[in-house]
């Protein structure tokens, strides 16, 4: 059976979502990042206990908290992120259970992108421009979920537009460019906007039967 068949399958399954879905949608995602940094404060209060407020890498001293910063915000994100969106995604299309995964994978691989140029010399450090910054992380974020998303939905390549679209958008919504209290929320808003409306514009055009499992 050839994809396309497959995603006529699978889209008898889906289950047209009310409009409580997309204010879901934007919500839950908005609240992922300062959740995730709440958890990820948490973690490295533990971490500074246990190993203490400094720490040495590669013979050069680093505040703890700091250097570990992102290594534990980034998965979280990923994790918050991708199971809030899962807990409405399967009430909606089929099979998502590696959405949360994807998710992840996604943040994991716009970071390792965005470290690449520095691992490699070209670069003294990782991108100062948080524009950049912000439309490697749409592309990273946007192309993992594709990945599912594709065997879903047809055309689901807009899926990706939507993410380099939101994440662009930013760095017009976040002032001076950094991120503060503010701006963790931000991180999610912007983004969810424009996947939500994504969402709606293409579910609008799929025929949805009277009733479906929706799992």
């Amino acid at each position: 059976m050839n994809q396309q068949a497959n995603m006529e399958m699978s889209q008898t399954n889906f289950r047209k979502p009310e409009p409580s879905f997309y204010v879901g949608w934007i919500a839950l995602t908005s609240l992922s990042v300062p959740l995730a940094f709440f958890f990820s404060l948490i973690v490295l209060k533990i971490v500074t206990n246990v190993v203490g407020d400094f720490i040495v890498v590669n013979g050069i001293r680093h505040i703890t908290e700091d250097y570990l910063l992102m290594y534990v915000f980034v998965p979280f994100i990923g994790l918050s992120t991708g199971a809030l969106q899962y807990v409405l995604l399967r009430k909606v299309l089929p099979r998502m259970g590696w959405w949360v995964p994807a998710t992840v994978g996604g943040w994991l691989l716009g970071v390792f992108l965005l470290a690449l140029p520095g691992w490699l010399g070209w670069t003294g450090t990782p991108p100062d421009n948080l524009d950049l910054v912000f439309l490697v992380m749409g592309l990273a974020i946007g192309t993992a979920q594709w990945v599912l998303l594709q065997r879903r939905l047809a055309r689901a390549g807009w899926w990706i537009a939507a993410n380099i679209l939101g994440w662009g958008l930013l760095g017009l919504t976040i002032p001076g460019n950094t991120l503060d209290q503010y701006g963790l929320f931000t991180l999610g808003l912007v983004p969810a906007c424009a996947t939500a409306a994504m969402l709606a514009l293409y579910i609008s055009r799929v025929p949805f039967p009277s009733t479906g499992p929706g799992q």
